[in-house]
């Protein structure tokens, strides 16, 4: 590390013994000024060093509390099932960890996208924009968790976006891809399936197969559905995130 530099005054090297007391007053001021450069060049490179040191302490919290969160919803999904006895063991075990998958995607992936780009969609722009980004992961679900995924250019006209360069095509490939990732995921667990979307807007949240999205008062009636509820042989493995709030009048 620079920082261990030792930060004795450079020695002097030059021969000024022809100068005269002019010449030799500025080399010294000069030396000087050299030195307090170094120094404080030297100081700068700790100063750095040290929030380097911290940001990497916070960045490794924050990768500690993910992981605490993926564990605790995975423990949620787990008891939602496990009084269950119609599902074969290791299937079972594979749905569950698909479901914590399927979560993990729209509260990150999903989100940081339509973070990105609610105010360039024409589906979106006009809404308010509380529910913007919602709206827009809402879209993007239908495109995703079905049948059959289209292509990049096909989801991106459906998303009301503009072609921008391809680059917002990009970044639905990148979605798209973790999508097919998790139904090629789904193929090889077995057993029957669905993504289920249907809902009732106007009344409450039917707490066994709905969850308010974490900004939303689940006490209020359900407006519209932001991603689907995963569903195995019956089974609800991930419930619907809905947004929730008064109809529009």
């Amino acid at each position: 590390m620079l920082s261990n530099f030792r930060r004795d005054p450079v020695p002097a090297t030059f021969d000024h013994s022809d100068c005269t007391p002019q010449e030799d007053e500025e080399w010294q001021e000069g030396h000087e000024c050299s030195d307090e450069l170094l120094h404080a060049a030297l100081d700068r490179v700790e100063q750095l060093e040290r929030t380097a040191k911290a940001a990497e302490r916070e960045h490794g919290e924050l990768r500690r509390r993910l992981a605490r969160l993926e564990r605790q919803l995975g423990a949620l999904l787990a008891a939602r099932t496990e009084q269950r006895d119609d599902l074969a063991g290791v299937e079972h075990s594979d749905h569950q960890d698909i479901a914590r998958r399927f979560r993990t995607l729209i509260e990150q992936r999903f989100q940081n996208f339509a973070r990105r780009y609610a105010d360039k969609s024409v589906h979106t722009m006009d809404r308010p924009e509380r529910e913007r980004v919602t709206r827009l992961i809402s879209l993007l679900s239908t495109q995703v968790f079905t049948d059959a995924i289209p292509l990049s250019p096909g989801i991106r006209r459906e998303l009301g976006l503009p072609e921008e360069g391809g680059h917002i095509e990009q970044a639905i490939a990148n979605v798209r891809r973790d999508g097919c990732d998790l139904a090629e995921r789904i193929h090889r667990a077995g057993l029957s399936h669905r993504w289920d979307f249907e809902h009732r807007a106007g009344v409450p949240l039917d707490p066994a197969r709905q969850e308010a999205w974490p900004s939303c008062d689940s006490q209020a009636p359900v407006r519209f559905v932001i991603s689907p509820a995963y569903v195995v042989n019956g089974v609800v493995y991930c419930p619907q995130y809905v947004y929730t709030g008064e109809l529009d009048g």
